[in-house]
């Protein structure tokens, strides 16, 4: 999607999402005269969007929120990965890891005085 696409469907500025280009809170690549916008750029603009108009984030917290949630991300993407690893090991190898986090989850519950 092109720069004045992403504009007219998220009803936002130029001078807006050229500023949110220049802090690099979202990243197109630039082609030829515009910057071209892919689904996960359109979809981080509308975060931006979203967080300053409807939650009232002022723009000193949008980097900290922009950043947290790129980590959440990359932490959801290892642990699929991470799971998808776990699915071809032999069925007693999961069965032991299934194991072995179970009893660090029983540790770790009652340390905090949970049962």
């Amino acid at each position: 999607m092109e720069f004045e696409e992403v504009l007219a469907e998220l009803d936002i500025g130029a001078s807006e999402l050229h500023s949110w280009i220049e802090q690099n809170w979202v990243l197109p690549v630039r082609e030829q005269e515009t910057f071209v916008f892919d689904d996960a750029d359109v979809a981080r603009v509308r975060l931006i969007a979203e967080l300053r108009s409807d939650m009232g984030v002022n723009d000193d917290a949008i980097p900290v929120v922009l950043r947290l949630l790129d980590q959440i991300y990359s932490l959801r993407r290892a642990l699929s990965d991470l799971n998808d690893a776990i699915a071809v090991l032999p069925e007693d190898v999961q069965e032991q890891l299934r194991d072995s986090l179970a009893d660090r989850s029983d540790d770790t519950d009652s340390h905090h005085g949970q049962s």
